[in-house]
């Protein structure tokens, strides 16, 4: 009797076995799996060796099979074609929400991503200057554009129409792609279009480019260029990410005339000292600080306006840092 059980367990084994050998793989969430694991129990992701395992059976299975393609390869394939386009050229805003306006707060400008040029129009600086005479004023990091579009505004708002920063083109640069798009578009709903043009953009491989497409095509001096509140980029081992360095120091002293100003301001000290010190340490042959002691900083904001993050601040009773360096007649070498 035993001998007989024995012998029925062992056939019913084989067949079974046999049964499931013939089976084709199964396709669960578009990624073939060996037919004896069960469909209902997947989660997640495969593992690296199931992936391995997969594509192995793939590779040596009918015809019919090797036409499966995993989701995987397909990203792989859409990431293949799309790495050479500037992330500021395929930016989609969602609009229909209170959250349209909330964007990302960091990002890494050292990501390889952010290591390309940008994409200009054709006719770009002319389809956005309505009068490219105009002395060019630069806004390096400028966000939501809040303080170049007041800026514009009180320009046209003013009957002289002579103020030092009122009577300019605005450029503003932004890395962060939905931002600099959200600004862009700000532009013709606060009525100022034809003086105020965003670029999203890493100022530090595209500035010169930028500034040089703009001289070419017979625009004015860069004649004011400021950097208020960067990304202050905390952790010691992301300070290399902070916006000033000896290349944008260099640029700047490249386009910006005799007697013409670098604004910088935060209200972060540690982080003010190092804008401060990179623009005095690399630009000391073209530029000098108003205020000779490091310890001293402008009470004032010398411009007028006031950005969105410094209204917030002084809201709070919080500190301001600021200083002006000023060009000087110094030659590029």
């Amino acid at each position: 009797m035993r001998t007989s059980s024995r012998t029925q367990s062992a056939s019913l084994f084989a067949c079974v076995t046999t049964m499931l050998a013939s089976m084709r793989p199964l396709v669960v969430c578009g990624k073939p799996r060996p037919a004896y694991v069960r469909a209902p129990s997947f989660r997640g992701r495969l593992s690296p060796l199931a992936r391995a395992n997969v594509k192995f059976r793939l590779a040596h299975s009918s015809s019919e099979t090797e036409e499966l393609v995993t989701n995987e390869d397909k990203l792989d394939t859409k990431t293949e074609e799309e790495k050479y386009i500037p992330p500021w050229s395929t930016v989609v805003l969602k609009k229909g929400g209170k959250k349209d306006a909330r964007f990302r707060q960091h990002v890494n400008p050292l990501a390889r991503r952010f290591q390309m040029q940008t994409d200009l129009p054709d006719d770009w600086p002319n389809c956005d200057f309505d009068d490219l005479t105009l002395p060019l004023y630069v806004d390096i990091g400028c966000g939501k554009g809040g303080f170049l579009l007041d800026l514009a505004a009180k320009g046209f708002e003013e009957s002289s129409n002579d103020s030092e920063v009122t009577n300019m083109n605005y450029l503003g640069l932004e890395i962060r792609p939905s931002v600099a798009k959200y600004a862009q578009d700000r532009v013709a709903k606060r009525g100022v279009k034809g003086r105020v043009s965003f670029i999203g953009c890493n100022a530090n491989v595209d500035l010169d480019r930028i500034l040089s497409i703009y001289s070419e095509s017979g625009g004015g001096p860069v004649s004011y260029a400021s950097i208020q509140y960067p990304d202050p980029h905390f952790k010691k081992a992301h300070k290399k990410r902070r916006v000033v360095t000896p290349e944008l120091v260099n640029t700047l002293a490249k386009y910006i005339p005799v007697d013409c100003d670098v604004f910088i301001q935060s209200d972060i000290k540690d982080v003010f000292d190092d804008m401060r010190e990179k623009l005095r340490e690399h630009g000391e042959d073209y530029f000098h600080d108003v205020l000779t002691d490091f310890g001293m900083t402008l009470d004032e904001n010398p411009i007028g306006v006031p950005t969105e993050r410094e209204v917030s601040v002084l809201d709070q009773g919080l500190p301001v840092y600021r200083t002006i360096f000023r060009r000087n007649e110094a030659e590029i070498l």
